[in-house]
């Protein structure tokens, strides 16, 4: 047992009564050793807790072992050619998270370079690579309208995401929206500008209503500031949203179109005219790991389940693809909660030795599956560039770990890099956690979860 391990117990009492805390700190190693299994001081270790995006860490394990790193999404562009025009035009989508408007223009500009002026009848939009809900059971309703969780389609366009800014200035009684023009949704507000005492006193907030057709109403209150508040806003309706980008695309394209864009989940049976590949699911996983993407983290989830059972895949046959892929590799998930593959589902639970199991594997065939080099780096990229506590020129860079943060949790698991050039495993999970509201007549001070992480990490920086 190290020396150092009852330095790190007593650090509970920065956080405020009630907060649960789970973690194990594994035993050094150096980079000519292996990890052990061992560990050198835990607390709570079979708690089952609420991983959030740490469940991301499962997620791209799973899908490096069973997609492997060289899977592709591939949308494609289907139909029957005729001299100059194609009828049964179909785009069939399997969830490629990175499908973006430029994507669609090029596959039509393909379309037209290959002589096709003309679209007879009506175009399909296939999504049967999916089925089932496109939002996790558990993951919060309110949180729906805003793109970290917009929804997890097999169509995927521009991330399923509009962004904009709300003009809030003093001068203004009622706050202005801004989105692009190019951009087919509506947005309307009826957001008042008033004093925080005024917020206060009325209870109020900013909120959004969400309509039919990608329709979204601001209203609430808020408080007056010369800077805009920036503001994300998750397709409610992709095909819609989809449709109108595409007619605008093949007016560009000097394509005739005059009929209807419907829906299908039923098996494309033409041939494929133009086809587009996404990057590979390496490049893929890395994106998702330091920004903590979680449609990506969804569409990864689903897409295993469609894999490994030949189905259209959904939350269902994702939870268990994962969980015998990882059986497979001696993981257990048995005693575990999986909804999702984002974290962002409340059902899911997790335990801090599920957690370390998973690290473990992933440091022990560090040289295969390369996802080390994904996670987040104090101070310097991802999710960690600007975490508070971590920041210090003693930290910057030497914590390299995935995050996962929910309202009232906080979790990280990774290696530490530390003094003895040694590095250490570690899970922390933080969870129940409801501070004081801060004194606005007091000098600002750091959170009691910011000085919890930073005497954590010093700790085993310094002595580890």
């Amino acid at each position: 047992m190290n020396t150092h391990a009852s330095e790190i117990a007593p650090l509970e009492k920065l956080l405020p009564p009630g907060t649960n805390v789970a973690y194990i700190i594994g035993q050094p190693f150096t980079a000519t050793e292996k990890v052990s299994h061992n560990a050198v001081s835990q607390h709570n270790a079979e708690l089952l807790l609420t991983p959030a995006s740490t469940q991301k860490l499962l997620t791209a394990l799973t899908a490096k072992l069973y997609l492997t790193d060289e899977y592709i999404f591939n949308t494609s562009l289907h139909g029957s050619i005729s001299k100059q025009s194609v009828s049964k035009m179909e785009f069939n989508f399997t969830g490629d998270p990175t499908f973006s408007r430029d994507d669609l223009r090029n596959m039509l500009k393909r379309l037209k370079a290959s002589g096709i002026t003309k679209i007879d009848g009506d175009i399909t939009l296939n999504q049967s690579r999916f089925n089932g809900y496109n939002w996790g059971n558990g993951q919060v309703w309110n949180d729906q309208a805003v793109c970290y969780a917009t929804q997890a389609s097999a169509l995927v366009i521009n991330n399923n995401c509009v962004l904009g800014n709300l003009r809030r200035s003093a001068d203004l009684k009622k706050a202005t929206i801004y989105i692009p023009e190019y951009e087919p949704i509506i947005l309307t507000s009826q957001v008042d500008i008033i004093s925080k005492e005024q917020q206060q006193a009325q209870f109020c907030d900013l909120e959004v209503i969400r309509h039919p057709n990608n329709n979204y109403t601001l209203f609430g209150c808020i408080t007056p500031s010369k800077r805009n508040l920036p503001l994300s806003f998750a397709i409610s309706d992709p095909v819609t949203y989809f449709t109108a980008l595409l007619n605008a695309e093949l007016a560009q394209a000097n394509i005739e179109f005059t009929g209807n864009v419907v829906e299908s989940f039923q098996t494309v049976n033409t041939a494929v005219i133009v086809n587009h590949q996404s990057p590979p699911l390496a490049d893929i996983i890395t994106k998702m790991m330091k920004e903590s993407d979680n449609l990506i983290a969804d569409i990864l989830f689903k897409t295993i389940g469609a894999e490994y059972f030949q189905q259209p895949g959904n939350y269902r046959n994702g939870a268990k693809a994962m969980r015998e892929i990882l059986a497979g590799e001696g993981l257990s998930l048995a005693s575990n909660v999986i909804a999702d593959g984002s974290g962002l589902s409340r059902h899911n639970l997790v335990s801090a030795q599920t957690m370390f199991n998973i690290l473990e594997y992933i440091i022990s065939h560090d040289d295969e599956l390369q996802l080390l080099n994904t996670m987040p780096i104090s101070g310097v990229d991802g999710t960690l560039q600007y975490r508070r506590g971590l920041l210090t020129k003693k930290l910057t860079g030497k914590v390299v770990a995935k995050t996962g943060s929910l309202k009232g949790l906080s979790n990280l698991v990774g290696i530490v890099k530390t003094e003895k050039n040694h590095m250490v495993p570690f899970v922390l999970m933080v969870s129940g956690y409801n501070p004081k509201p801060r004194d606005a007549d007091k000098p600002k001070q750091p959170s009691p979860l910011t000085q919890y992480s930073a005497a954590f990490f010093n700790t085993i920086v310094s002595h580890y």
